[in-house]
C-alpha cells in the first residue's frame, strides 16, 4: 500500500537510547529503517543515539496505544509528553477543533520550525559559516544566534559555534 497507512498491518514501537543508557526517543513506525533514515535528517538528538529496541504490535492501534502509554510512564528526553487529548483532536461539528487544540497544533508547529531553524544552523556552522554570518542570513542579532547555539549545545546537537 504505496502512501497510505495500513491500520492491520504490524507496526513497531522503537525505543531509542544514548551511550549512557538514557532513553531519547519513543516512536512508532512500520519501516524503522525509513522511519530512522528520517530522524537522521531532521533531528539534531539523532547523532546522539547508540541503540534502538523494536517491539513489533499486530496491528497499528495496538501499536499507538504502546506508543503512548511508553511515552507517558518512560518521560523520553525529546518526545512530548503525549496525552489523550493530544493524540485526538475532539470532533466539533462544523465549528471546527477547539482552542486548546488549535493551540497545541500551533505549540507543535512552532516546536518543527525551531528543529528545521537549528538543524540549518547546525549545517551552517558544520561548514564553517560563523555566527555573524548565521545572523546576517537569519535577519536577526548576534545574541539571538549565540542563544540558539547554546539551546543546541544543551540539547546535544551543535558542539560549538563561534
Amino acid at each position: 500500500m504505496t502512501g497510505k497507512i495500513d491500520p492491520q498491518r504490524a507496526t513497531a514501537v522503537y525505543r531509542l537510547h544514548d551511550a549512557e543508557g538514557q532513553l531519547l526517543y519513543v516512536g512508532s513506525t512500520a519501516d524503522a529503517p525509513s522511519r530512522w533514515e528520517q530522524h537522521a535528517r531532521e533531528k539534531l538528538w539523532w547523532s546522539a543515539v547508540t541503540t534502538a529496541s523494536v517491539t513489533w504490535y499486530p496491528n497499528r492501534g495496538e501499536a499507538l496505544a504502546a506508543e503512548r502509554e511508553a511515552i507517558q510512564l518512560e518521560s523520553p528526553l525529546h518526545n512530548d509528553k503525549a496525552t489523550d487529548a493530544e493524540i485526538t483532536f475532539p470532533y466539533q461539528g462544523n465549528r471546527g477543533p477547539t482552542a486548546e487544540t488549535r493551540l497545541r497544533r500551533a505549540a507543535s508547529e512552532h516546536r518543527r520550525s525551531l528543529d528545521r531553524l537549528a538543524v540549518a544552523v547546525e549545517r551552517a556552522a558544520s561548514e564553517g559559516l560563523d555566527a555573524e554570518a548565521i545572523r546576517r542570513e537569519l535577519g536577526t542579532t548576534t545574541d539571538e544566534v549565540l542563544a540558539l547555539s547554546r539551546r543546541l549545545t544543551n540539547g546535544g546537537g551543535l558542539s560549538s559555534l563561534a
